[in-house]
């Protein structure tokens, strides 16, 4: 886990993170439903679970941008981690509560695939809000509402925390015509990430998704 620390003085983003971290303490919203016709064909073809594999699709554009990874170390400094994981809740279908669950990340599809399903088999019936234990640092939010085909979601830190690690909830994927649509929802902190950046999110979940033959390499 590298933590690269950022010279705020010597940032080319001084000024809007300064404004976004005391003037005008914000967050940006954004919800799409992003076209995913493809890769659900191909997950119901494998036999595969929707849950780890959209959590892969949303690790890998975070990864790829160090604006998704952005926080603060323990000394309060600002930076990016090289490297971010995944937190997500699983849910308990006896009593409708949850636990919290991390997985490490991995590039490879197969790799992180396996990686979380053994966290689920492992830990998903322990009943605990850090049921693997402490969460490391590089640590990003991660849900699924597979009940709702939402048009809208919040569940950020208020304005008044600044909280810069993006918090990102997919919904319950639909018919629209002769495709599917999966509801996705990103939640980031304006004092490190704009329109734009969130923009490029959803471009690339669009992407990969349709590229996932050429990365789903588990074969059932």
């Amino acid at each position: 886990m590298m933590f690269n620390k950022i010279d705020i003085d010597k940032w080319d983003r001084k000024e809007n993170y300064n404004w976004f971290t005391t003037k005008n303490r914000c967050k940006i919203n954004m919800t799409m439903n992003v076209d995913v016709t493809k890769l659900v064909k191909v997950i119901k073809e494998r036999k595969i679970r929707c849950y780890p594999t959209f959590t892969y699709i949303t690790s890998k554009i975070i990864n790829r941008n160090n604006e998704f990874k952005m926080s603060y170390n323990k000394e309060g400094d600002l930076g990016y981690y090289d490297l971010v994981h995944p937190r997500y809740p699983i849910f308990h279908e006896v009593d409708k509560k949850i636990s919290i669950l991390w997985t490490e990340y991995a590039d490879d599809f197969q790799t992180f695939y396996s990686r979380f399903i053994e966290d689920i088999e492992k830990y998903g019936e322990k009943r605990s809000m850090s049921a693997k234990g402490m969460f490391p640092e590089n640590c990003f939010d991660m849900s699924s509402l597979p009940w709702s085909s939402f048009t809208s979601f919040d569940c950020y830190p208020t304005k008044d925390v600044v909280w810069l690690p993006p918090f990102v909830m997919v919904g319950k994927f639909f018919k629209h015509g002769e495709n599917t649509l999966l509801p996705v929802s990103l939640s980031v902190h304006h004092a490190v990430c704009d329109g734009y950046h969130a923009s490029n999110f959803f471009n690339e979940f669009e992407k990969i998704s349709f590229d996932c033959e050429r990365w789903i390499n588990i074969i059932c």
